[in-house]
């Protein structure tokens, strides 16, 4: 499926992206440069995430020919917000507002979350109009030009400015080149209206702010700890959070494209109860994917602190990291397995409600460990994603007319026992590459094979039927 090449080449760059522009910046600017794309985060979900969710519900091939009225709203809505940021970013800095930071990073970074919200924004309507190509060149054109001018940026400047700056150019690079693909009539006011946008509204901002309470933690978290232990430290912390929220983001992110279309075409089609069917089925699929990849990514932490980590993070890197996967592990499984429960009821505040017990948890567990040092912030954030997972967890399973399989659910544990069991005798035996090759080769093989023994997913049953149709075609 072409939808699925722009994430693997996305986190394949994501992955590259993070650790050349943390080698070339070092500790201490890239702690300040991951304050600015903490910024960045919260402006695009606070503020324009709400829109992007809202074409993901509302607007479809159907609805774009019985109701141009919904995409005019929302291109209204858009590009009136992003004006109004950029207003009030002007006359803040002409006000001579201090946000405790250097006024030109705080502009990149709020223009660069526009940018975010705007592609984000651009890549739901691609989807949402099957446009599979012309979103593999949005996402594409965007990390190619973020690679080469965030990292050109951070070795020729060492400030943390100028690579966001490169992250704001990128996504502008991309729109104008899927711009005409995407639109379908020029931008009118008239044609927009008030009811849709309050519609709109309701809908989405429940779950906007909880998204946004979400990107606040790991914000507040990188704040606290430079104010504790100094931009360094920072630095060490958010390079691990950065590339566990990129990687298990993208995933996430994937995971929920592909099974959410199948979903949302369920509920025009055949009715609210044959897509909640579908979506406890797919919660084993992401089960099946997000677990081994955490695991296996903690089991060769080890051999990839020493190969791929700046030589200046190595260590600390590893330290973070193993502490922030299993809160990586559950914003994943919320994403793309849970999340799918409250879009399709409209039934979003739940998801605010464990945004908002999650972040007091972060709060609680910061204030009550504060002089344990800086590995508390590790904690706290995992205590506070976990804590968001319970609470959706429970809410979306009683939800369901079916629960997921619970024999698929326990052969993927017993699956990943068997990959950590072939895993953890490799660790820090071997040079890093080879280790990391054959810690990739063996969990994989042990893991899949159980997978296909036994029939998680019907996956071997679909393969069987895929192959005999195959061979059926061609005699």
């Amino acid at each position: 499926m072409t939808v699925l090449l722009p994430f693997v080449v996305n986190a394949g760059l994501n992955f590259v992206l993070g650790l050349m522009i943390a080698f070339f910046l070092g500790p201490a600017e890239f702690g300040r440069y991951a304050i600015g794309a903490a910024i960045v985060v919260l402006v695009n979900t606070a503020m324009l995430d709400w829109i992007k969710l809202s074409a993901v519900r509302f607007y479809s091939l159907k609805t774009r020919e019985t109701q141009p009225e919904i995409r005019a709203t929302l291109d209204c809505l858009i590009a009136g917000i992003s004006i109004s940021l950029c207003a009030l970013l002007l006359a803040a800095v002409a006000a001579g507002v201090d946000f405790r930071m250097p006024a030109m990073m705080l502009a990149a970074s709020v223009l660069a979350g526009i940018g975010a919200g705007l592609f984000d924004y651009h890549g739901a309507i691609a989807r949402a109009r099957f446009l599979d190509a012309a979103y593999a060149r949005l996402v594409i054109v965007k990390n190619l030009l973020a690679l080469i001018l965030m990292v050109g940026g951070a070795w020729l400047t060492r400030d943390p400015t100028v690579v966001l700056l490169g992250g704001l150019l990128s996504a502008a690079v991309a729109l104008v080149s899927v711009r005409k693909t995407l639109a379908d009539a020029p931008l009118s006011f008239s044609a927009a209206r008030r009811d849709l946008a309050w519609t709109f509204a309701k809908y989405a901002l429940p779950l906007v702010a909880g998204n946004a309470i979400y990107s606040l933690i790991p914000l507040l978290n990188r704040s606290l700890l430079a104010g504790a232990h100094g931009f360094a430290e920072a630095g060490y912390f958010s390079l691990a959070s950065d590339m566990g929220l990129r990687l298990f983001g993208t995933l996430g992110a994937t995971l929920e494209i592909v099974l959410l279309r199948a979903v949302i075409r369920l509920d025009e089609t055949r009715g609210r109860r044959a897509a909640q069917k579908r979506i406890a089925a797919n919660i084993v699929i992401v089960l099946a994917v997000a677990l081994p990849a955490v695991v296996g990514f903690w089991l060769i932490l080890p051999a990839f602190d020493r190969m791929l980590v700046p030589p200046s993070f190595q260590g600390r890197f590893s330290a973070y990291m193993a502490l922030l996967l299993p809160g990586f592990a559950a914003i994943t499984i919320f994403q793309a397995a849970l999340y799918p429960v409250f879009l399709i009821e409209k039934r979003t505040l739940v998801t605010t409600l464990a945004a908002v017990i999650g972040l007091c948890v972060n709060l609680a567990i910061v204030a009550a460990l504060a002089t344990s040092g800086p590995m508390v912030y590790g904690v706290a954030q995992t205590a506070a994603f976990l804590a968001v997972l319970a609470i959706t967890a429970v809410m979306a399973l009683r939800s369901l007319p079916v629960l997921p399989p619970l024999r698929d659910c326990g052969a993927i544990l017993f699956a990943v026992a068997a990959m950590a069991a072939t895993i953890w005798p490799l660790r820090d035996r071997f040079d890093p590459a080879l280790e990391l090759v054959l810690q990739v080769v063996a969990g994989a093989l042990a893991y899949g094979a159980i997978v296909v023994i036994c029939d998680v997913a019907r996956c071997r049953t679909l393969a069987l039927l895929w192959w005999a149709g195959r061979r059926g075609r061609r005699a």
